[in-house]
């Protein structure tokens, strides 16, 4: 590898660590580097529609067209009747038929007319609403559970480092094909209601990694200024 090459591998590392000491705080956020990583701390919310997976878990949601992306962060919105992630993308889940995934909405009747009282999402990961009715010939006031489907797990294989893509979504790498279910499944732990994910990035690693980076990167510099001056000096020789 030639110095210049050097150089810009260099620059490189830099940014990936510069990214990850400014995602430390982010909620949620996965760290580039595996050597920052720390294990996710939970916050209370009052925030009924934010979640915490289980550990090394990840949420599915609907990434640019359609392509699937996978995310730490928990903290869920309704958007137009559609559960989304805390950067607008839909969420994947199982929905009343239990096939495929697919993005989460809730009944456009029951929005239209207002009738979703005390959304939450539960252990099991359920996005669940109360639904309340009038008999019309009774005039009594009915009250229902309504459950808009059950938010999808995903899980990687043991030793497979996910590709990140922004501060809160990563890709599955190339062939690789994670184990998707839901909360309490056998399969998966079940979610923390009414908490929120810390960054999983030890901002204090991340801050002497990214001063290594620097280092390396000055010493690299300083190598190809005395390369440059060796040349300069054996030119002017030639004179």
């Amino acid at each position: 590898m030639t110095v210049d090459a050097a150089i810009s591998a260099a620059f490189d590392r830099v940014s990936a660590r510069q990214r990850d000491a400014m995602r430390a705080f982010t909620p949620g956020a996965t760290p580039e580097n595996d050597d920052v990583a720390e294990k996710t701390v939970a916050e209370f919310t009052l925030d009924p529609l934010s979640v915490v997976p289980p550990e090394g878990d990840y949420f599915v949601v609907s990434g640019q067209r359609g392509t699937r992306s996978y995310t730490h962060d928990g903290s869920m919105a309704i958007r137009d009747g559609r559960l989304v992630d805390a950067s607008g993308q839909p969420v994947l889940g199982s929905t009343h038929d239990g096939a495929t995934l697919a993005p989460i909405s809730i009944d456009p009747i029951d929005l239209a007319l207002h009738r979703c009282e005390g959304l939450r999402i539960d252990a099991d990961g359920s996005l669940a609403y109360r639904r309340t009715t009038i008999d019309p010939r009774t005039g009594a006031r009915i009250a229902e559970r309504v459950i808009a489907g059950r938010l999808a797990l995903a899980r990687f294989p043991a030793g497979t480092a996910p590709l990140p893509k922004d501060a809160l979504h990563v890709g599955a790498p190339h062939d690789v094909l994670p184990h998707v279910g839901v909360a309490g499944d056998g399969a998966f732990g079940t979610l923390l209601p009414m908490h929120r994910s810390g960054a999983s990035i030890d901002i204090d690693a991340s801050l002497t990694k990214l001063r290594e980076a620097y280092i390396a990167l000055d010493a690299l510099r300083a190598a190809r200024a005395a390369d440059g001056s060796v040349a300069k000096t054996t030119m002017d020789l030639l004179k």
